[in-house]
Order: C-alpha cells, then structure tokens, then sequence
C-alpha cells in the first residue's frame, strides 16, 4: 500500500500546523486533514515506527474508531488488518469459575480487534512520505506572537505552527500550556508480560483466551489476557503500589523474577492452578500506571493551541475506550479545521467544548469500573491542592 491508493492533499488557507505525537489520535488527524486538502506535520520523540513495542490489542467501536477510520477513507484496509473473531471475551473469578453475564455487560459494543502496531502502520501507510518527523522530542511549546506557537525540540530546530496540537498522551508538553492540572495517580499500575507460543503451547490458557481476551477478576485485583497477533498472548496484571513502586521494594522492573514474585504474592489468594498458569510469562515486565484528570476538567481555549486523546482526558483502560476517544477526537477536529466557520479560532473553542462534555461522561463511567472492581475512590480536591503545593 502507498499513499497513491488514496486522496492527495490539495493546499488550503488555513495556516501550517504541527501535530504532537504519532499515537493513533495524532496520526489519524493528519490522515483526517489530509483527505480534506489540509497539509499537517507530525513530531514524534520515536527515533522510527520501530523504535519500541507498541503494545497490545485494540477494539475499534462502531460509534467512534470506526467513524474515524471510515472517514479517513481506510475502511477497506482496516478490515483486512483487523480479527472480527478477536472480540470473543469471557469473566472468570480469581478460582476459576466462568461469570456467564459479564462477558455480555463488559464487552457488549466491542468491535473488531487490530493490534496496535498494525493500527499505527496502517495510518502511517495512508500518510505522505514527509508527514512525520521522527526523533523529535519536544522540550517545550511557547508563544511566537500573533496567535502562533512555537515548538522547541531537544536535538532539532524549533518550528512555528499555526496550530499546535497535544496528541503526546499521559506526559504530555502541550497541556501544560493549557492547564495547571497534571493526571492524578490512581493508585493502581498494571504489569504487562508477554506468553510466547513456546509458553502456551503446552498451557491451558491458550484454550481459555481462545481467539479473543479473558478477564480474570477478584478480591480487588485482575487480570487481562488478550490474543495478539505474531503468535503471542499479553497479560496485565493490576497491582495496588505507589507511584515509584518497585524502587520503594529495594528492585528494578528488568528484575523479572523479583517482579513475579512480588505479583504471586499479591495474588495469594487466587486459585494456585490458575495462579500458577498466568505467571507462565516473559520478562521483561512493563510498568504501566495508571492515571486520570479529573471528570470535570476544563481549560480556557487558546488560540492556536490544543489537545486531544489522553494529553486532555487520560483515563484508565477499564472501559477500553482510550484510542476510540482519541479517534473521535481526531475527527472531530479534522471536522471543526475544515468545517465553514472562517474563525479556526472559535472552531477549535466548540470542539474543545463538545470534547470536554464528552470527558465528563466517559471518565465518570471509567471511575465508575475503578471502583466497583479495584476499590479506586478519588478525591481530585485534596490531590490538585497538593499538585499545587508541590508546584507539579
């Protein structure tokens, strides 16, 4: 696939912009602008689209990711890189038992399934060959005068865009520019492992994963297992640690086997056999923290300035809605820049409004799962006056 299977960008007045991140958000607004005739450059602190493993599965939802890979024109490609048989998903407690009506409450709009480095070669494929600039990480993003930004990188020159936009997740630089307010630890990391063929082969849960995921849940703790592609079955597991846990443990996370025999020990309680069978794993062991802003979170528009996907409204996984907000972003965006109001300004104003409604009910409903399955209560009051003391 090249990018002449698709539209060609014809030039339009809206000013140069520069997008932050090659996410799927940030990679599917650039595809989203440039089938409308809008030229866009992404910054991304990846050295190339290899440089790091870009994690698991993914499910695209009929009423958001899919709507933004339909509106991208990549629809076609996106069902030959996607396993429809990979939304088979089951509950099973902590001993074993198969929980027959949460599979239906916890995945009923499930969509089809495409892993998450399949998914960002897809749209890298569907960009112009210069659409992004790898090895660009950003030391910070400032005012350049007459509602323009400029862009400053470690190793790089600065650029100046008329917009900017925050597709750089949980630590992202943009936000910063918009808001005081940084993520809120939740209290909770997942670790995730990785199960080769070699381990598997030979193990029950090939046959319980089967084609799609499991849910293993209790006593406050779960654990995720999912079929991805490549032959490889990924685990998450949920620990309740501090934030700079496992160093406050006296070990490192490349210490693989100390890492597993700090989860056997958190999940004492479970099922040996089932026990024994999920920590069949690969190191080395990703530390994967999780953390939210605040349900009600709102920042004054700037001119020229913006963010989406988890740079606005990080959440935890627990609904696994994440990269469907970011695409709907993305679109939605795409659809403000090159809508008919001739004010791109007080364009990106309404979308960050209709964005932040929609935050308001997806986070509540992320901390609504946080609570009744891990005991997650936040109190964003007391932790933003403490973020405010310590000057985060």
């Amino acid at each position: 696939m090249s990018t002449d299977d698709f539209p060609q960008p014809q030039p339009r007045g809206i000013g140069t912009v520069a997008i932050i991140g090659a996410g799927p958000g940030g990679l599917a607004l650039a595809r989203l602008l440039q089938v409308r005739g809008v030229s866009a450059t992404v910054y991304e602190r990846d050295g190339s689209p290899t440089a790091r493993r870009q994690g698991g599965s993914l499910d695209l939802r009929p009423d958001s990711g899919q709507r933004a890979i339909r509106a991208a024109g990549l629809e076609e490609v996106f069902a030959r890189s996607s396993r429809e048989e990979a939304k088979a998903f089951q509950l099973i407690s902590s001993q074993g038992e198969v929980i027959p009506a949460g599979a239906e409450e916890t995945h009923e709009d499930a969509g089809p399934e495409i892993d998450r480095g399949d998914l960002r070669q897809l749209l890298l494929d569907s960009l112009r060959p210069d659409a992004v600039a790898w090895g660009h990480t950003v030391q910070d993003v400032e005012p350049a005068g007459d509602g323009r930004w400029r862009v400053r990188f470690d190793e790089h020159p600065p650029v100046t865009a008329d917009l900017v936009v925050g597709a750089d997740g949980i630590g992202s630089r943009v936000r910063r520019r918009l808001t005081d307010l940084q993520p809120f630890y939740t209290g909770h990391t997942m670790l995730a492992a990785t199960m080769p063929e070699k381990l598997w082969r030979d193990s029950e849960i090939s046959d319980v994963v089967g084609d799609g995921s499991v849910m293993f849940a209790g006593g406050g703790r779960t654990v995720f297992a999912q079929r991805c592609a490549g032959d490889l079955i990924l685990l998450y597991f949920s620990m309740k640690v501090p934030r700079d846990w496992p160093g406050t443990s006296g070990f490192e996370p490349a210490d693989t086997d100390s890492m597993l025999m700090a989860v056997a020990d958190a999940y004492q309680d479970w099922s040996p056999e089932l026990l024994a069978m999920l920590l069949q794993v690969e190191g080395p062991i990703q530390l994967w923290p999780l953390s939210v802003m605040p349900p009600e979170h709102r920042w004054h528009p700037q001119p020229g300035l913006t963010m989406l996907g988890d740079a606005a409204h990080v959440m935890p996984p627990f609904t696994g809605k994440g990269v469907n907000l970011a695409l709907l972003d993305a679109l939605e965006l795409a659809d403000a820049l090159t809508g008919p109001d001739p004010d791109p300004a007080a364009s990106v104003a309404d979308f960050e409004q209709r964005m932040q409604a929609r935050t308001v009910v997806e986070i509540s409903a992320c901390l609504g799962v946080g609570r009744d399955f891990y005991g997650i209560d936040m109190d964003f009051s007391d932790q933003a006056e403490q973020q405010r003391a310590s000057g985060r």
